[in-house]
């Protein structure tokens, strides 16, 4: 395997996990601030004071920051078993290339 396809797979793996993890976190907050819409002492209780004003920007931040540790952790996850699955494809591609040699 070639320097230049690795560093593009990597920029691409790299690319992938960013633009999962900031689409988790817009889903994240688009999420909490319909929770904080919908019922809005529920997320006034989270606040150590009381705070009427901000609830839905307060619920929008701490949805898109639990919705970008999760979006990142995911996106990791599977560009971790899509460099498993390529490691294990050249290791059985190579001992293909093996096996007839040893044959003949």
């Amino acid at each position: 395997m070639k320097t230049e396809n690795t560093v593009k797979t990597a920029v691409g793996l790299f690319i992938f996990v960013l633009v999962g993890a900031l689409i988790s976190a817009l889903v994240g907050g688009a999420f909490g601030a319909l929770v904080a819409t919908v019922s809005p002492e529920f997320v006034s209780d989270l606040f150590i004071q009381k705070a009427e004003a901000g609830v839905v920007r307060y619920a929008f931040a701490v949805g898109m920051i639990w919705g970008l540790f999760i979006g990142a952790s995911v996106s990791g996850f599977a560009c971790l078993l899509a460099a498993i699955i390529k490691i294990l494809r050249i290791r059985f591609e190579h001992k293909k290339e093996q096996t007839p040699n040893k044959l003949a």
